[in-house]
């Protein structure tokens, strides 16, 4: 797959560079003090270690063991610290992982292909998902790659596998996806016997672990009908498909850019998946491989979004496990990685066929006119480059407006540790009963309450989602209690807490969503602007 010359420092740094500074200008506003607090992508001040984060109470182990590791490193690095870090990771490891990947094809390769890597309507709308950890697996994918092409000694294979996984591995979907990434690569890139590819999966396990755990002692969900048609990629019509196969997609209308909805940015996503196309065609070794990588994931995913694919992933969803995989966008990241990798190759190719470029035709050039980016000339390079780059930022130019408005720090009040410290160990209901908040002190967006990451005893709160697809509410979770259904109305009965064991009532205030008036058989703990907390009266 690539020409067997010596690595150059220029290509490193220059992809290296442009990883940075691409990174740098799309989440720039999220470096301060405090908390991130957007969508998924929620942590508090003081995150408690309890069984919830270990994934053995409350909701399905979706986030283990990214609560834990968390709560174990807060002593050392803060919570907030440890999500800016976690945040950029996503672009710098699939940035600089690209760089290496392609670092003996010249500067221009790198400088493209780290441009794709980083700025990608895939990786966008990931984020704006707020879905940074899930991201994560597929910006691990090159590094998996890297580290079984060129890992001299088995044992240095496994070692650094297990490394370059280990992101990936703090989200369980992340840890199958490296877990297949490392078999895949294993198999075609090392050609490696059954004994090295049961090492693998015994790595696999290993790294998958923490949330294996969880599910062998029966805490686990299964998914609802429902979820297959709220998670599927949008593809309506022939924009739809194309959007999808150039990286977007995503089944959330608030997280699609508004440059996604126009054609131009399009157009654009389709050059670029052309010149991955030229550069696979021009792969000597993997060939069968790079187009699989390419084309399958869209097109499984374009596949699943009919109502036939709906149907079949929709029976699916009873069988445990199976909604780990019905947010079928995430399968798109396999592709858009592929061509952050493979359209460098075809911008090479096509202007290695410029008259100015040609070189003398043999069946195996010498070492010395390898990599096209050599031969021609500096303004030709830079030119070269600097199409590729903005290939990159054109498929989605206002990524960076959209990232900023969604990433900054967030002040907790004053009134969250009372709250905490109120609470402690008892068991808390929390309202208004909807999984969302949206509070004027952590600004415009909405974020999923992240009160169980700071509470130390049980928690009740809103786990199912409704998602709008095509003016239809879709209810997605099936892990709320029969009760919610009067709480969500503002209604609660003292005698029915009691019976359930929930000492404490925690109200969200300014928050959308209905909270009782006055509630009968409850006792005002504390009350500020922020919150109320209540206690049950015995």
């Amino acid at each position: 797959m690539m020409p067997a010359r010596r690595p150059t420092a220029l290509a490193v740094a220059a992809g290296t560079c442009v990883t940075v500074a691409l990174t740098g200008l799309l989440l720039w506003p999220a470096v301060g003090r405090g908390q991130l607090l957007y969508r998924d992508f929620v942590s508090v001040p003081e995150p408690s270690l309890t069984a919830r984060t270990l994934g053995l109470d409350g909701p399905a182990p979706r986030a283990v063991p990214l609560d834990l590791v968390i709560a174990l490193l807060h002593p050392v690095v803060p919570s907030g610290l440890q999500q800016l870090v976690l945040l950029a990771a996503t672009l710098l490891l699939a940035g600089v992982g690209v760089t290496v990947l392609l670092r003996r094809w010249g500067p221009v390769a790198t400088v493209v292909g780290a441009a794709l890597a980083t700025w990608s309507p895939y990786a966008v709308e990931r984020l704006l998902l707020g879905q940074p950890p899930t991201l994560l697996a597929v910006s691990t994918l090159p590094w998996i790659v890297v580290v079984a092409r060129e890992a001299a000694t088995r044992r240095r294979w496994l070692v650094l596998t297990v490394v370059a996984a280990l992101p990936a591995a703090l989200t369980p979907v992340g840890g199958l996806t490296a877990a297949a990434a490392a078999l895949v690569a294993a198999v075609a890139f090392r050609r490696a016997p059954v004994r090295d590819l049961a090492a693998v999966a015994a790595l696999n396990l290993l790294w998958c672990s923490p949330w294996l755990v969880a599910v062998l002692a029966g805490h686990t969900d299964v998914g609802q009908s429902d979820g297959a048609q709220a998670f599927a990629v949008r593809a309506a019509g022939v924009h739809g498909v194309i959007d999808v196969l150039t990286g977007g997609g995503v089944w959330s209308e608030a997280a699609t850019p508004a440059s996604r909805l126009r054609w131009w940015p399009l157009v654009v996503g389709c050059l670029t998946f052309s010149l991955a196309v030229v550069g696979a065609a021009g792969l000597r070794r993997q060939r069968r491989l790079g187009f699989a990588c390419l084309v399958a994931p869209p097109v499984v995913a374009l596949v699943l979004a009919t109502p036939t694919g709906i149907a079949v992933l929709a029976a699916a969803q009873s069988v445990p496990g199976v909604a780990l995989v019905r947010d079928t966008h995430r399968w798109v990241g396999i592709s858009a990685m592929t061509v952050a990798v493979l359209a460098p190759l075809g911008l090479l190719g096509l202007l290695a066929t410029l008259p100015r470029t040609r070189t003398r035709t043999r069946t195996r050039p010498r070492a010395s006119d390898r990599g096209p980016s050599r031969r021609l000339g500096a303004v030709v390079a830079l030119a070269a480059a600097a199409v590729g780059v903005s290939l990159a930022v054109l498929a989605v130019p206002d990524a960076a407006a959209r990232l900023h408005a969604a990433y900054r720090p967030v002040t907790f009040p004053s009134s969250w540790e009372r709250v905490v410290a109120a609470v402690g160990e008892r068991s808390a209901l929390v309202l208004p009963w909807q999984p969302m908040r949206s509070v004027g002190w952590a600004g415009a967006e909405p974020f999923l309450d992240p009160l169980p990451l700071a509470l130390r005893g049980p928690v009740t709160v809103a786990r199912d989602l409704l998602v709008d697809r095509d003016g239809r509410l879709l209810r997605v979770g099936g892990a709320d209690p029969q009760e919610s259904a009067s709480w969500a109305q503002g209604v609660i009965d003292a005698d029915q807490l009691r019976r359930q064991g929930i000492e404490l009532v925690v109200e969200w205030q300014g928050t959308p969503g209905r909270l009782p008036v006055r509630p009968d058989g409850l006792v005002e703990v504390l009350r500020d602007d922020e919150f109320v907390v209540w206690s049950v009266r015995d």
